[in-house]
């Protein structure tokens, strides 16, 4: 008999977007620039009179720069012991860190978690 284990979340694994392009800024940061906004009758009027930007764009600092050079396969428990690492922080911190951050990355649709492997047992 075969069960499935529900995944970890720390097993989870984050990654760019594939339309999102990952561009060097000054000063040592990274700029991320997401893709054009599809806008569509009523939406692009209002986001042409309040001169909405067209597409997400946002600039990392170092930091910020360092998660996501490390988003290359390796997994939220991996990120978040570097970044601890890194920084001199408790293992706690640097997840609490993280997650924020990689929630207001997703939040603006310029990166994705992965599903963790399913892990299946015979017992």
């Amino acid at each position: 008999m075969t069960a499935s284990v529900p995944p970890d979340p720390g097993q989870q694994i984050p990654r760019l977007v594939p339309t999102v392009e990952s561009l060097p800024a000054p000063g040592g940061g990274l700029r991320l620039r997401g893709p054009l906004l599809a806008r569509r009758g009523l939406h692009r009027w209002v986001a042409w009179l309040f001169a909405a930007p067209p597409r997400v764009e946002i600039e990392l600092d170092d930091i910020g720069a360092f998660v996501v050079t490390r988003m290359d396969g390796r997994c939220l428990r991996q990120l978040a012991d570097e970044l601890a690492a890194h920084l001199k922080l408790t293992r706690r911190e640097a997840e609490v860190s993280l997650a924020q951050f990689l929630h207001a990355l997703v939040t603006r649709r310029l990166a994705a978690l992965a599903p963790a492997p399913v892990v299946e047992r015979t017992a």
